[in-house]
């Protein structure tokens, strides 16, 4: 099972709450940029809104390559803990449309999905776990979710990656040291963490952030993308390391929510 990073047109960009610590977003939005090869290739932004019982996550992004054009919004209803509610994808590559809506079922403990792609409508229904990051392809609000279950460092922790049907995979979280960079012009100090994701040929989200959470940077060196903060850039960046595939976390079957499902705000 090799993980693309291109697969939102396969069908899922599926959803995911999160983690019982970190949990304040700061109100506001922010905007990255995408580079490849140390070329600007796109851009992206997330705007975290607070709404009542918990939060409202906007991202949007572009993508322009040779023989890839690709675009995203997603929008997110979380509650107070980070946890998914709701989720509305929609996007194009290269001019093929395709809509994801998720809605957490009335016993909180799964996911109702609905997919239009390819001219093509499916359902789908998969488990509604706590600890787990939505990872649409090159989405920043999903590495600023995964960098608060980092942070957290949960026993069990999962990720839905966008391929096929989707896949509910293991994370693994592995704690660096710290590098060094510059924000706004001025030197910081910054936090690494990586975060292998998926039980065979793994792949490595490398996320550099402060000590709060918020996102700096997100490097994905096998797909060579980085996803970096306007005005941040790293001075020291480390050298990356193959990954190791996590092993599967214990089942949790039946596992309930800490929170019930609220309506669509």
């Amino acid at each position: 099972m090799r993980l693309s990073i291109f697969s939102f047109a396969l069908a899922l960009l599926l959803p995911a709450g999160i983690v019982q610590a970190q949990t304040s977003v700061p109100a506001g939005t922010s905007h990255y940029t995408i580079t490849q090869d140390s070329k600007n290739v796109g851009s992206a932004e997330f705007t975290a809104t607070p709404i009542s019982g918990g939060y409202t996550i906007t991202s949007h992004g572009n993508l322009h390559l040779s023989k890839l054009n690709y675009n995203f919004t997603n929008t997110q209803n979380l509650d107070r803990a980070l946890n998914l509610v709701s989720d509305q994808i929609t996007g194009t590559v290269n001019g093929s449309e395709v809509t994801v809506s998720i809605k957490a079922d009335p016993t909180g403990r799964q996911f109702n999905i609905n997919v239009s792609a390819k001219g093509k409508n499916t359902q789908n229904t998969v488990d509604r776990h706590q600890h787990l990051a939505l990872l649409p392809d090159l989405d920043p609000a999903g590495y600023m979710l995964l960098t608060r279950i980092g942070l957290e460092n949960p026993q069990v922790s999962w990720a839905l990656i966008p391929k096929e049907n989707g896949l509910l995979v293991p994370t693994i979280y592995q704690r660096q040291p710290d590098v060094r960079g510059r924000l706004g012009g001025h030197d910081i100090m910054v936090q690494h963490t990586t975060a292998t994701v998926s039980a065979e040929n793994a792949i490595n989200v490398e996320l550099f952030h402060t000590q709060d959470g918020r996102l700096l940077e997100a490097d994905l060196p096998q797909q060579n993308f980085y996803v970096s903060l306007d005005g941040f850039t790293l001075t020291n960046r480390p050298k990356f390391a193959p990954p190791r595939s996590p092993e599967h976390p214990p089942q949790q079957p039946g596992e309930p929510q800490d929170s019930e499902p609220q309506a669509d705000q």
